[in-house]
């Protein structure tokens, strides 16, 4: 994956069955758009089951992650996946009431 002015290029490998390329992606996740049946708990979902962690990381802002996992958390499958995810919101959210 190329990234050019900070914009990803290309298609992410987490999206094998999905005509979409990662700006899109990306947009779909910020919230900025939708497409029919792809939103942004479908990205936020996607990228948690799919994705390498380090790429998780690098495209779920923390504050973002902190807002929006109550409201996914269910549709993640994997409960442990759903567990690994729980415990870093709740570690998240007590680093930032610390700070």
């Amino acid at each position: 994956m190329t990234r050019s002015g900070g914009i990803s290029t290309g298609k992410y490998p987490w999206l094998w069955d999905e005509e979409m390329d990662a700006p899109t992606f990306e947009r779909i996740l910020r919230g900025e758009t939708a497409l029919p049946g792809r939103d942004w708990k479908w990205a936020l979902v996607r990228l948690i089951e799919y994705a390498p962690y380090d790429e998780l990381r690098r495209l779920l802002p923390r504050e973002l992650f902190l807002a929006r996992w109550p409201e996914a958390a269910p549709l993640v499958r994997s409960a442990a996946c759903r567990e690994g995810m729980d415990y870093l919101h709740r570690y998240l959210q007590r680093q930032s009431r610390s700070a």
